[in-house]
């Protein structure tokens, strides 16, 4: 991954978000990492934040949230795509 100010991620994802591209393309990959950049550095709505955090309107976050959660989709273990054995000690993927 390539690091990006928040700034700089979150002007590829508005770049981007009418029209996502392919998950598998380059172009997707560079998307994914920006989105996951800008929702891991803007607090939530619920969090304490100083005035100099980056913020997101209620609805865009609810909105990005349900985009990264659709393009997560096609891996049914999330942020583990060789399965959950490895979580659990055990590889399940292997018999």
């Amino acid at each position: 991954m390539i690091e990006k100010s928040w700034e700089d991620a979150l002007e590829i994802v508005v770049g981007f978000l009418e029209a996502p591209p392919e998950p598998d393309s380059d172009e997707g990959r560079r998307f994914d990492e920006a989105l996951a950049r800008v929702l891991a550095g803007a607090p939530t709505p619920l969090a304490e934040t100083d005035e100099t955090a980056p913020a997101l309107d209620p609805g865009l976050r609810q909105r990005l949230d349900d985009l990264a959660r659709r393009r997560a989709g096609h891996n049914p273990f999330g942020d583990y795509p060789d399965g959950i054995g490895p979580t659990l000690g055990m590889n399940l993927g292997e018999r």
